[in-house]
């Protein structure tokens, strides 16, 4: 039995050991853009690297103290409004295709679902096109639109609302109630968690995205957080340590998202996986 317990308790320190050397590597990225932040440009490139600045600063932040509130609220305006109309249009698709019995349904969602196999770049010109077109060229509408509908999503959404008994439903449906009483007051409520699950990885991706206002967006007062990054790019010179400060900043609203629902961002992941 002692033999038992030590060879356990070997294995055990062992996994807590690797998993302590995996999470730092995971976290490597993030340590050097905290401590890049406060070095200098020669020093952040010095050999062997260190991970605390020799003589800390913050001129790296005070550099960016001009745009940078502006591109924070454009990205803050961008990514609220776009994840709230992605929740609804998600949520609504997944409503209809889970809880409600029409003909060709299921090959309808196939198709929807289909979609996420086609590259986004397969569609740039076509959809440049179209807001080209609609007048809506450099401006944050454009953005928002693009990125009102999701597949990833409405899966996602699905599979949580296939896990929700017909019971429900069936009852609602008794007492005489119409469909949109029973997905906003009965279905809705009860997948609070996939849809802060959906919430945390919209909000993160259109917090992040580049490409789409690189595309769309001219105007300097305009620019979101990761687009107004290349103000530090030139031809001859690239600022890394306000580039640091500026990446650092906009990690920070991410980490707050994750963490307020991350109990929540568990357990619609793992449910969502329930029923297919």
């Amino acid at each position: 039995m002692t033999s038992y317990r030590t060879k356990q308790l070997v294995c055990n320190i062992l996994k807590y050991i690797l998993l302590i050397i995996v999470a730092i590597v995971m976290l490597f990225p993030l340590i050097v853009v905290v401590s890049s932040s406060f070095k200098m440009e020669t020093e952040i490139f010095a050999f062997p690297f260190t991970i605390f600045p020799k003589n800390p600063i913050l001129t790296n932040f005070s550099q960016l103290k001009d745009n940078f509130p502006m591109y924070t609220w454009n990205s803050v305006k961008v990514t609220f409004i776009t994840t709230v109309v992605q929740l609804v249009t998600a949520s609504t698709g997944a409503y209809v295709f889970s809880k409600i019995q029409w003909k060709g349904r299921n090959a309808l969602f196939m198709l929807y679902v289909m979609s996420m196999m086609i590259p986004s770049q397969a569609v740039t010109v076509p959809q440049f096109i179209i807001v080209r077109n609609m007048g809506l060229f450099d401006t944050h509408t454009a953005i928002v639109l693009l990125g009102a509908f999701t597949a990833v999503g409405t899966f996602l959404i699905r599979q949580y609302m296939l896990s929700i008994p017909e019971t429900y439903n069936e009852a609602a449906r008794i007492d005489g109630a119409r469909e949109w009483v029973i997905f906003g007051r009965i279905i809705l409520p009860m997948t609070k968690p996939v849809l802060i699950t959906q919430a945390i990885f919209s909000f993160r991706y259109f917090w992040n995205d580049f490409y789409t206002p690189l595309l769309y967006i001219i105007t300097p007062e305009l620019k979101t957080l990761p687009l107004g990054m290349t103000d530090f790019t030139t031809e001859q010179y690239v600022y890394y340590g306000p580039q640091m400060a500026a990446a650092l900043i906009s990690i920070i609203p991410v980490l707050i998202i994750f963490l307020i629902g991350q109990k929540y961002f568990i357990q619609g992941v793992s449910a969502a996986g329930i029923k297919g």
